[in-house]
């Protein structure tokens, strides 16, 4: 995994993961704060999904500066092998990946903290 990290950029990667583990914390946290007092405010309900969709978009981003680089570079070398070029995007693609799975997980803690949230308020 560490090996990922260093090929899909140590700048980005860090910011992909540092806002995505975030909303993972952040979701623990809100789901204690709501087995304690049985309820969490709309601000912690949307923080867990403005943190995984920054991660998701910080990966999209950091996938398309990847790309950028390596157009660049293939532009350079006429006679690069295709196997170069599938390399190149395979690693291009780590970050939207990683931002997509950290996504996902936050997504789904959003969801169902929002139906507890909600069926607890109608009750």
């Amino acid at each position: 995994m560490f090996d990922f990290f260093i090929k899909g950029g140590i700048a980005g990667m860090s910011i992909v993961m540092l806002s995505g583990i975030g909303a993972i914390i952040w979701s623990i946290i809100s789901t204690a704060k709501f087995s304690k007092k049985g309820f969490i405010t709309k601000r912690h309900l949307d923080a867990i999904l403005f943190l995984g969709s920054f991660s998701f978009f910080i990966g999209i981003l950091w996938q398309g500066i990847g790309l950028s680089e390596v157009l660049s570079i293939i532009q350079g070398y006429p006679n690069i092998s295709p196997e170069a070029i599938a390399a190149g995007l395979r690693v291009s693609m780590i970050s939207a990946i990683t931002g997509a799975i950290l996504f996902a997980i936050s997504a789904i803690f959003w969801i169902c903290l929002r139906y507890l949230n909600n069926k607890k308020a109608e009750i």
